[in-house]
């Protein structure tokens, strides 16, 4: 399978990392990746520090987070200051 189109997260973590609705662990998980998955990445906030990496990224498909400690990313993913995904027009 191709990797997504940049930029793009590849999961690092050997037990996989969970997928939550806000960039803290404090948050539902709302799905899980397993170590090597290939993820589409919109962009990135500051947020809950998770072994001293402040970076959470929001994922392109659907709206939900994962801590970049976890994540290694390929491409420029831009900085947001909202948590909140876009809604799409309609």
């Amino acid at each position: 399978m191709p990797s997504p189109q940049q930029p793009f997260g590849t999961v690092v973590s050997a037990n996989g990392v969970n997928l939550r609705r806000y960039p803290s662990t404090d948050s539902a998980v709302s799905g899980t990746l397993t170590h090597g998955a290939e993820i589409g990445l919109m962009s990135k906030v500051h947020a809950q520090d998770i072994d001293g990496n402040s970076i959470w990224y929001l994922l392109r498909d659907r709206p939900v987070w994962v801590s970049a400690r976890h994540v290694d990313n390929t491409g420029q993913v831009p900085l947001s200051k909202d948590v909140e995904p876009p809604h799409p027009e309609g």
